[in-house]
């Protein structure tokens, strides 16, 4: 399943997201859903913060200061998503992974004057669902994702109050990604079909170029002197061949390279 970013307001002060660490953010999964999932879900998430000059930085103990790079392999991914959930010791929700994060630029630090305030939040979305916002409940300004089959799969949370989006969001079905086609396989006959259309293609576009006059280029034309040798060569070749062989057998060499045979026939006209 793929997932889409979306943004659920502005990390804030303390007094207006809740009461908790200011400029924090608190991400809920479902902890039902397969951990591949879940680690999309954060994926999609870093990517976006990438995309702004931003990186996920771990703050519960244990993980502190972690990062999650969206180029580590699985088993890594897993690994940090695991500890960074089992980190959120203060604050545990039966069926849920909780964990507690910043999001600075890149090359500073959540300590960094200016580098977590007022970030933007994400939350992951479904294609064909739908994300639900509120507030209140010492978790500030907040946004859910419901998958298409109603269930709410993500939440995050401690957003600044003063400054929520619009309102609840409908994710369009085309979000969904498209499967890729399936392998060809050699000798299949969707293989030749598809030989025999790449063929009759390229026949299409070189007639085009030869219209257009881009066609490759011919063979040149043979220079008059060279005419000439050959017409004197056919005529003159076989009636004194003796005597051509008995030429050619002298020292081959003209000012110390070696002469082809085109060099001595100039050399009798």
């Amino acid at each position: 399943m793929g997932y889409i970013p979306i943004r659920s307001g502005f990390t804030g002060p303390s007094a207006k997201i809740g009461g908790s660490t200011e400029y924090h953010q608190d991400l809920k999964l479902l902890q039902s859903l397969p951990v591949s999932e879940r680690v999309k879900m954060l994926d999609a998430i870093a990517q976006q913060n990438q995309s702004i000059g931003r990186e996920i930085e771990f703050s519960n103990p244990a993980v502190s200061g972690r990062r999650w790079n969206v180029n580590a392999n699985l088993a890594d991914k897993v690994d940090l998503l695991e500890r960074a959930a089992a980190a959120h010791g203060h604050s545990k929700n039966a069926g849920w992974q909780s964990l507690d994060y910043y999001t600075p630029f890149k090359g500073k630090t959540r300590f960094d004057k200016g580098a977590v305030e007022d970030a933007s939040i994400y939350l992951p979305a479904v294609p064909g669902g739908r994300v639900t916002r509120g507030s209140g409940g010492g978790y500030g300004y907040f946004s859910e994702s419901v998958d298409p089959g109603g269930r709410v799969i993500a939440r995050v949370g401690h957003g600044n109050v003063d400054r929520p989006e619009a309102g609840n969001v409908s994710l369009p079905s085309f979000f969904s990604s498209v499967a890729p086609p399936a392998p060809i396989l050699p000798g299949s006959a969707t293989s030749t079909t598809q030989a025999t259309t790449d063929t009759r293609t390229k026949d299409i576009l070189e007639a085009f170029l030869y219209g257009v006059g881009a066609q490759k280029p011919k063979t040149p034309e043979p220079s008059l002197a060279n005419k000439l040798v050959t017409g004197l060569m056919q005529s003159a070749l076989a009636p004194q061949s003796s005597f051509l062989s008995k030429y050619i057998k002298q020292e081959p060499y003209i000012q110390g390279q070696e002469a082809s045979t085109n060099d001595y026939l100039y050399g009798l006209l």
